[in-house]
């Protein structure tokens, strides 16, 4: 392993905007990073971050050589873990994030695949539907379905998903279905995500898209609390097929406008963009790569 050197930590900083994050992910103190970092201003004679009671920021100088020095550390660091990688066996910790239910129906069975296959390996799975910092919370990978706009981030598309809304037979015996998506401003919707998000649901049908604003008795940011809430007939759930599909399977969940759903997406494989890759993380991208070419949630979509 190469030997971590006042520039590693200087990048690692930058990124992390952080001494104690930066530390952290390095297995360092605190103090010895700040070290280390003071250490390099006084060897250039430059003051390369500024620092604040809650913030570390690059100089003007700072920025231009980070940018300067970390595609050259991340290649150098990409060329070893190539070399180590020539090894058969997998070894350390990967640390690992994905939406709670879609992780725990179909994820968590080949996570113990992967961690059979390589009994060198010590995983450790987070199933939680908030959106972890990769960086500060030291994960290696994370499932994350939607958009990535993040460019301190590298993602790899794995499996398309759906989003429509669906609703029990109680429900709809209760409340006559809207025939248009503009009828579902009258009815009881279940909000999934943080309550910062706006309540507006998208439906598009043959390239028209519509705009909902929503509203009910129920805002979560588990998916799990809106699919239990939906099945008890409380109102009306926009989700994506990927966390319900058994539910409709078995009948106690219907789809509301099948002609309509909303924007299609994939789930992704995210990791951090200035970090080596590792073998295990390669190996472990490359085993999600394979799965579900046909995946099962969407057998049961209903087509418009």
């Amino acid at each position: 392993m190469k030997q971590m050197t006042d520039l590693d930590v200087f990048v690692r900083v930058v990124e992390a905007a952080s001494y104690a994050t930066a530390a952290k992910a390095l297995g360092i103190s605190r103090s010895h990073a700040s070290r280390m970092v003071t250490g390099l201003e006084a060897r250039l004679g430059v003051r390369l971050l500024h620092r604040t009671t809650r913030r570390v920021s690059p100089t003007q100088t700072g920025q231009s050589l980070y940018e300067s020095c970390a595609p050259l550390l991340d290649a150098l660091a990409s060329a070893e873990s190539r070399a180590a990688s020539e090894r058969d066996d997998v070894v350390g910790t990967l640390r690992i994030s994905a939406p709670a239910q879609f992780g725990l129906r179909y994820l968590a069975a080949p996570f113990i695949e992967f961690q059979k296959r390589h009994p060198g390996l010590h995983t450790v799975l987070d199933f939680s539907d908030r959106k972890v910092d990769l960086i500060a919370e030291g994960v290696d990978l994370a499932i994350r379905g939607g958009s990535v706009d993040n460019p301190s981030l590298v993602a790899k598309r794995l499996w398309p998903f759906q989003i429509a809304c669906y609703a029990a037979p109680a429900y709809i015996a209760e409340h006559p279905l809207p025939t248009t998506p503009a009828g579902l401003a009258g009815h009881r919707a279940l909000l999934f995500g943080p309550s910062a998000l706006p309540r507006v649901w998208r439906l598009q049908r043959n390239g028209d898209e519509v705009v909902i604003s929503v509203n009910g008795p129920l805002m979560s940011t588990s998916s799990e609390a809106i699919v239990v809430a939906a099945k008890m007939g409380l109102g009306i759930a926009y989700l994506p097929d990927s966390v319900l599909s058994d539910e409709v399977a078995r009948g106690e969940l219907v789809r509301v406008l099948p002609g309509w759903s909303g924007p299609s997406s994939h789930y992704w494989a995210v990791r951090p963009h200035r970090t080596h890759l590792p073998a295990r993380v390669r190996l472990f991208i490359e085993f999600l790569s394979g799965l579900y070419a046909d995946p099962p949630w969407s057998r049961v979509r209903i087509a418009a």
